[in-house]
């Protein structure tokens, strides 16, 4: 899932080499994803994220800087102006007076919000003109074509194999302790993947 809906994302974004990028919210699996697809792609990488994955995000090749309160004015300090895209996935405090980063991501690029380009935020999205990864008003016949990724899962999986791609795991279960996974993943602060396996070889990060 996080492979396919952060190449999708890409793909919408017409992210092309050279071009600078920023990923709101890099330390999700969907934006840890993306991050290293947009690397892939010759694109310049700036990411928003917390303490958890911002060295691994480093590491990778990304510029990394905290989200949150001041965050459109440490990525155009960091990128030394307007990015020419931006991509969301950030989860969306939906009980927060302050719904979402999408007002700072238009700042951020420039004050276009045609480029930039949303999973989560779909209201935000409606009230400002951002696009979102739904969108069908600017997709051609290809685009449609492409609109699920799923067969990029295979080269995915064979970078991983290489040690060339990798998905943050937060930590594996048995298949019959679903029950405290579900609870994990249901709290919100699973920071990872949750895996359930069919045998009972399983291990804590």
């Amino acid at each position: 899932m996080a492979v396919e809906t952060a190449c999708r994302s890409l793909d919408r974004l017409h992210l092309q080499a050279g071009q600078r990028l920023l990923i709101h919210g890099a330390g999700t699996t969907v934006g840890f994803a993306a991050v290293q697809m947009a690397l892939r792609r010759g694109a310049t990488v700036l990411a928003t994220a917390g303490d958890t994955y911002a060295d691994r995000l480093r590491a990778l090749g990304a510029q990394v800087t905290a989200y949150g309160n001041g965050m459109a004015e440490r990525v155009l300090r960091l990128a030394g102006g307007p990015v020419d895209l931006a991509l969301d996935v950030a989860p969306v405090n939906l009980s927060s007076a302050v719904r979402g980063a999408l007002p700072d991501l238009v700042r951020v690029v420039g004050g276009d919000p045609r480029r930039v380009l949303t999973v989560v935020d779909f209201a935000g999205a409606a009230a400002l003109g951002v696009r979102s990864i739904f969108d069908r008003d600017d997709a051609t016949t290809e685009d449609m074509a492409l609109a699920l990724r799923y067969d990029v899962l295979g080269e995915f999986a064979q970078l991983a194999a290489e040690g060339q791609f990798t998905i943050p795991i937060a930590r594996t279960f048995a298949l019959d302790d679903w029950r405290p996974a579900l609870d994990i993943s249901q709290s919100g602060h699973a920071r990872g993947k949750l895996v359930l396996l069919p045998v009972s070889d399983v291990a804590d990060d």
